[in-house]
């Protein structure tokens, strides 16, 4: 057995000398059972966490300072041993005592150990999975098989072979179908998670293979990929994947219950909701492939220690309109006493978290709602740190689905004494009354009743986030006009004004009649208020608020012509055409309200003579966009219905692409500009050659496959340019590339990408550096891609970018020569080597160049 001997040095010399074997504690003034504890001057309660493995020895700073060897640590890192470790004025010597060889146990279960992430106290719940992510890049890092002689039959046990083997180290985690190892793939020298099937039937098992397809299918970033599928030397089904280090959502929400200081902190409410709307995004892409997941809960999301959040266990998935066969192994639910537990059989999923429809076995008429479902039963866990549904027995929990006897989100907050486990103030808060309405509206009884689709549930909670109120609730004037304050700060005392004014306005008009005079002034003055008030309902698709907010505004200031433009711009996409030409006439001094009016009276012209009324709608939708008006052109375009079908150009999409582009834009310090946060993708491609009528797009590259989440490749600076001056015409908005400096801005001072070090780590970047440093010529590297990989897949920057560099080199605006016309490119790629991976490199080519390498993201300008 392998042993270590950690001597502990203090200012005065030795203080003393352990020994262990493999081990991972935190080093700390702190009695209990993670920390080794130790005293001195600067030394923290929970200072530093340190792993001793025989693979190498690796450090983390807790936030505290920690030096390795003489040097500061900002980030986990590998050594070799022997290794300094500096804490306080205490040091302690890690370093290798004895060395024997280890047999690899044939028996998986003598292989389960859990390994702590970030030192955090272990949560009571049995529900929380570790699993180590960053895999090791510096140092000799010694794999398990080479630890000593294993038997040929261990080996064998251990291995699952595909085009190389795979060996597995440790299990970290059980359910009914199967188990997960955390292994190694010696030919590309990285480490997997490995999936092994525990119900096979002579090497087959249909769930389990059904399940790595539809994994294979849904290459998004917020799902776990899957990288090979096999059978092992034991003739189990197995497949690999990428290993996630991080905690389940359910772990989370487990410490935070239990009062844990840290997980208090690290996952306030907005971060939570922020991470419910990445697992909306996953199921938003998986729904649009025709698949759902059936067994949605928060064990089945995995928090990432750098903000991943992955959707996890798709064993149930199913594949909507293909025929679903019972597993002959499994023939109905039985009762364990753990109703967050998943089940199979004639009920299939999670009995807390299960829509109605599953709990009453109706599996042909699942539909998108039925995880619409599950995912508000993971809200109302977010928001009330319990499941949505009680219970003694499985019985009465599935009849408490069925019949929708929600558990009350509503608690008292808190007064004196203990927080109650499992009550919202736990968090600090209660339960906010429009996520209450939300949750609610998405766990419906009635499937007709909820949302529609997962993006229409996202979009009220983003609603929620950034002050608007949701469709779910009966939000009031008042209401409105009380979130409009609380998003404007700067305006809040004149609405604070309005507010009480009108609240009592009346009274004050009979009674006293001086007194109504200034208050009638103060009123007058808040119609800007309003006016903003109708644009922010126009954004959010609600016309009749934004033609009440607009009125609002013209009763209190008739005579400034632009709240008459406002209202004439609302009745014109309501159709409400000879109101809208009334309005624009008392706007005479406003330039734009008599361009409309020009073309609404043009409208009206044309109806008359043109009985297709679509038609007519077609042309205000086309100068909508032109105008820069794509909110208002989307609440148009369902009054369109077929007046696209026959064309060449499909505009009806045009909304839709620039909403996409507008939400990733992030502002540049120190410019003048907001830069998309990933790159310019497939699926926003193929809506602007959609828009455009030209051609569709085709898989460009023949060593690889894209998806629509991938970045769009073989895309010339011509052809960036021409998107570019298009979506600037369609939007009224200056859409440009990136100059250098703009780009250089955004990738910071670093000297590569990721930082000042190199090789990069696997979740740097995608690039075809070995873990080595050396140029792969596979092409592959040590993120295990070949190809492009899809867009936000790896890690982002301190500015919030992603992919600055790796994955596709980038066109800039500028010129290299302008003699020559040549265009420079910034950015490694997924197919670059060494030098090419720092800031400073840059390649050019001819405006007309293309290559599978080679994309774009767009740049908007912010200050005029």
């Amino acid at each position: 057995m392998q042993t270590w001997s950690i001597t502990i040095h203090g200012p005065s010399g030795i203080i003393s000398t352990v020994d262990t074997g493999e081990s991972q504690f935190v080093i700390g003034t702190e009695t209990a059972s993670d920390v080794f504890t130790i005293h001195g001057e600067g030394i923290m309660p929970r200072h530093a966490w340190v792993w001793i493995s025989k693979a190498g020895l690796q450090i983390e700073d807790l936030g505290r300072g920690t030096l390795v060897n003489g040097y500061q640590i900002n980030e986990r890192v590998q050594v070799e041993y022997p290794a300094n470790v500096q804490v306080g004025d205490v040091t302690l010597v890690i370093e290798v005592k004895a060395v024997e060889p280890v047999v690899v146990s044939p028996t998986p279960r003598s292989l389960d150990i859990n390994i702590p992430q970030r030192a955090v106290t272990k949560s009571k719940a049995s529900l929380e999975v570790t699993i180590p992510q960053r895999t090791p890049t510096r140092g000799n890092v010694q794999k398990t098989a080479s630890t000593g002689t294993p038997s040929a039959q261990s080996t064998a046990a251990n291995k699952a072979p595909h085009t190389g083997e795979y060996t597995l180290i440790k299990e970290i985690a059980r359910g009914g179908m199967g188990q997960i190892y955390f292994g190694e793939d010696p030919q590309l020298e990285r480490q997997v998670a490995v999936k092994v099937s525990s119900v096979s039937e002579d090497g087959e098992d249909p769930r389990f293979s059904k399940e790595a397809k539809v994994l294979a299918q849904l290459a998004h970033p917020n799902i776990v990929p899957i990288y090979n599928i096999g059978v092992d030397a034991h003739s189990r089904p197995f497949y690999s994947m990428k290993l996630i280090k991080g905690r389940t959502l359910q772990a989370v929400l487990n410490l935070i219950r239990d009062g844990d200081a840290a997980a208090v902190k690290e996952h306030p409410r907005a971060t939570l909701l922020t991470i419910f709307r990445k697992v909306c995004d996953a199921m938003m892409f998986a729904h649009s492939k025709g698949i759902l997941h059936r067994d949605l809960k928060p064990e089945n999301i995995m928090v990432g220690e750098y903000g991943e959040v992955l959707v996890m266990d798709w064993g149930l998935a199913k594949v909507l309109g293909e025929r679903e066969e019972q597993s002959s192994s499994i023939s109905r639910v039985n009762d364990t006493g753990d109703y967050g537990m998943t089940m199979e059989g004639e009920v299939m999923g999670t009995p807390q978290y299960m829509s109605p429809e599953q709990a009453t076995g109706m599996v042909a008429e699942l539909d998108q709602r039925s995880d619409i479902y599950s995912l508000g039963g993971i809200l109302y866990a977010i928001l009330t740190l319990r499941p949505p549904i009680d219970g003694t027995t499985l019985d009465e929990v599935l009849t408490k689905v069925k019949n929708g006897n929600i558990s009350s989100m509503v608690t008292k907050r808190g007064g004196k004494g203990a927080v109650t486990v499992g009550a919202p103030n736990a968090m600090g808060a209660q339960v906010p009354e429009a996520l209450q309405a939300v949750t609610l509206k998405a766990m419906a009884t009635d499937r007709n009743k909820r949302y529609a689709s997962v993006g229409a549930f996202a979009g009220d909670i983003e609603r929620y986030q950034n002050g608007f109120a949701t469709n779910a609730e009966d939000a009031g004037t008042f209401k409105r006009i009380k979130l409009w304050v609380g998003r404007n700060k700067v305006l809040a005392g004149s609405a604070a004004a309005m507010l009480v004014v009108v609240s009592g306005f009346s009274a004050k008009v009979v009674v006293e009649g001086r007194k109504a005079s200034a208050a009638l002034a103060r009123l007058r003055a808040s119609a800007p208020t309003f006016a903003l008030r109708a644009a922010d309902a126009v954004q959010s698709g609600n016309l009749e608020e934004a033609l009440e907010a607009a009125s609002n505004a013209v009763d209190l200031q008739p005579e400034v012509a632009e709240y008459h433009r406002i209202r004439g711009n609302v009745l014109q996409v309501m159709v409400r055409w000879p109101e809208a030409v009334k309005e624009y006439r008392f706007a005479e001094e406003d330039e734009q309200a008599q361009k409309n009016l020009k073309l609404t009276e043009e409208l009206l012209q044309q109806t008359e003579k043109d009985a297709n009324d679509t038609k007519v709608k077609g042309r205000l939708f086309e100068e909508l966009n032109a105008q820069g008006r794509q909110y208002e052109a989307m609440a148009l375009s369902s009054a369109l219905v077929d007046f696209w079908k026959d064309r060449k150009k499909d505009l009806i999409v045009i909304p839709e692409l620039v909403r996409r582009l507008e939400a990733k834009m992030l502002p540049v310090p120190g410019t003048k500009i907001l830069l998309s946060k990933t790159e310019f993708t497939v699926g926003e491609w193929k809506l602007y050659l959609k828009a455009e009528g030209l051609p569709d797009w085709k898989q460009p590259s023949t060593e690889f496959e894209q998806n629509d989440e991938h970045p769009v490749v073989s895309v010339s600076w011509n052809d960036a340019k021409q998107f570019c001056e298009w979506v600037s015409k369609a939007t009224g908005k200056e859409w440009r590339l990136p100059t250098n400096s703009e780009w250089e801005a955004a990738v910071g001072t670093s000297k590569y990408p990721w930082g000042d070090y190199y090789p990069p780590n696997w979740d740097d970047g995608n690039y075809a550096v070995a873990e080595d440093g050396k140029d792969d010529p596979a092409k592959v590297g040590v993120d295990g891609i070949k190809g492009t990989a899809p867009v936000g897949s790896f890690k982002m920057n301190v500015l919030g970018f992603y992919d600055l560099g790796g994955n596709v080199n980038e066109w800039m605006w500028a010129g290299l020569d302008e003699k020559t016309g040549r265009r420079v490119i910034r950015g490694g790629n997924w197919g670059n080597h060494a030098e090419r991976c720092a800031v400073a490199s840059r390649v050019n080519d001819g405006p007309e160049g293309r290559h599978d390498s080679r994309g774009f993201r767009v740049a908007l300008s912010s200050v005029p």
